[in-house]
């Protein structure tokens, strides 16, 4: 069987250094990987424009080429980000780097969504936990947690973007959530890391899923 071509698209511009060394990871497995970014061929001035206006309700945040943050309008980006999978078809599995909900919004029989993939991971490990969900940016609040209120959880929110990483306000803001009652912490973006999760891990009493390390264990285990 020939080797699987893998897409990794992130919503911002490529090569995403934060990710590199979970990228190499792949193809230390033997992955044969390649990465998109959604903003890649657009300009400064271009970018600009998918900057959220103030009726826009789903705010999605990731990072540029120089390490900058940036968030745009989901609304706006969706063209582009279709475009961009319409564009690598070839490949065997193109993986959206956004845990956003595109669920029926986006078409490729050959799309891997995180945000489908870990309701789904999270349902079958338990339908009934009460999860605490961390963001990158507070105005992302009530379409984060509708995601995970559509798949019948009950949820808590907290921000604290892994694009300018603080590792005590972090903690800070996971333990007020396990506080909340929260039996299970997602940090709820591509961004966040394995090591941010380590952080964390031994100074909780509840269990932390990364959607990165989730999703590209599976990855590898269907390539």
């Amino acid at each position: 069987m020939a080797k699987s071509k893998i897409a990794i698209v992130t919503i911002g511009q490529a090569p995403r250094k934060d990710m590199a060394p979970d990228i190499q990871q792949l193809k230390d497995a033997g992955l044969h990987v390649t990465e998109f970014g959604v903003l890649d061929l657009l300009t400064s001035s271009e970018i600009a424009a998918l900057a959220p206006a103030r009726e826009d309700s789903d705010v999605l945040v990731t990072l540029l080429a120089t390490g900058n943050q940036v968030k745009l309008s989901k609304r706006k980006l969706m063209p582009f980000i279709q475009k961009r999978i319409y564009e690598l078809q070839e490949f065997t599995w193109i993986l959206l780097m956004c845990t956003g909900d595109f669920t029926n919004s986006l078409s490729g029989k050959n799309l891997l969504l995180p945000d489908r993939m870990m309701t789904y991971l999270v349902k079958g490990m338990n339908a009934d936990l009460t999860l605490g969900l961390i963001g990158p940016e507070p105005e992302q609040q009530m379409t984060v947690a509708e995601k995970w209120q559509k798949a019948q959880f009950n949820v808590t929110f907290a921000a604290s973007s892994p694009y300018r990483f603080n590792e005590q306000d972090l903690l800070l803001k996971a333990k007020e959530l396990q506080l909340h009652g929260a039996e299970l912490l997602i940090l709820d973006c591509m961004g966040y890391s394995t090591t941010m999760k380590n952080t964390l891990k031994d100074k909780l009493t509840i269990p932390v899923i990364v959607p990165r390390e989730a999703v590209f264990t599976i990855l590898k285990a269907i390539c």
